[in-house]
């Protein structure tokens, strides 16, 4: 029997990294300021030829990223550095843990604001350098520029030592607080900013460490974005699944772990039967 869950209808009352950097902040209520929350914004990025869609975790320490070139078949993982908008990225083992025996680079300009990637592919067995021009695979109206702010409780009591408990968004271009996201306990070291329903807008995860839970129980509070009203909702549906959700754009699936692969359409998660 397939499952569907609707995605965000239910309301309950993530300086390269423009759509989602953090910012210093005043203390807000009686939380303490959190500054140093990392963000991490998964992209998915297809070329304009439709051959290869790109998973890129880009304005961290560590960026990385995954190329699917949906032709041939083929993925391959990728390590490397950025400054500034500039990325050199190097094939890795699909563990990440060694440099693969057949290797690639791809080189490339990340504009934070649009999506859009200019990147060279380079194939060193055969010198093949192939000039790629990635777009958000996923297209929208004029998507928001958002930095956040987070507030929390820091004591011997809360998990880890302290409890990310508010985070504030923030307009950029205004700098005016659009939305003050509260009513959850959270690990306090770093949130998700991704496109969970494949809509073009990117989506806040958080790990719910609420009731003594901790990251290794992998529950997570989802906050989905809605644009008709410029503001998250909460996802209780979403929350009811346990497991880390790594989401496959190129096929728009998100797979939970346990044998939990939804497909995505229309705002609908049906769970897929695997054998």
């Amino acid at each position: 029997m397939k499952i569907q869950i609707l995605l965000c209808l239910t309301t309950l009352s993530f300086s390269s990294l423009n759509f989602a950097e953090t910012v210093p902040a005043t203390t807000s209520a009686n939380f303490k300021t959190f500054t140093n929350v990392r963000v991490s914004m998964q992209r998915m990025l297809r070329s304009d030829d439709g051959r290869y869609f790109l998973d890129l975790y880009a304005g961290i320490s560590n960026p990385h990223g995954t190329l699917h070139d949906l032709i041939n078949q083929k993925t391959i993982a990728f390590k490397g550095v950025q400054k500034g908008d500039q990325l050199n990225l190097k094939s890795v083992s699909v563990k990440g843990e060694g440099i693969t025996d057949e290797q690639y680079q791809l080189n490339g300009n990340l504009n934070a604001n649009t999506g859009e990637m200019s990147a060279v592919f380079i194939a060193q067995k055969n010198n093949g350098n192939i000039p790629i021009q990635f777009r958000p695979a996923f297209t929208t109206g004029e998507r928001p520029l958002y930095i956040f702010k987070f507030y929390g409780v820091q004591n011997t009591q809360q998990p880890y030592g302290k409890s990310l408990k508010q985070v504030e968004v923030w307009d950029k271009t205004s700098n005016k607080i659009v939305q003050s996201l509260t009513g959850f306990t959270a690990y306090p070291k770093s949130i998700g900013y991704m496109d969970v329903n494949f809509d073009g807008y990117e989506d806040i995860v958080l790990s719910d460490t609420s009731n003594e839970r901790k990251i290794e129980d992998k529950r997570f509070i989802y906050w989905i974005y809605n644009p008709k009203i410029n503001q998250f909702q909460r996802s209780p549906q979403l929350e009811n699944i346990t497991g880390f959700p790594a989401i496959h754009g190129e096929k728009q699936q998100i797979d939970f772990g346990y044998g939990q692969v939804y497909q995505v359409k229309e705002g609908l998660l049906t769970r897929l039967e695997i054998n």
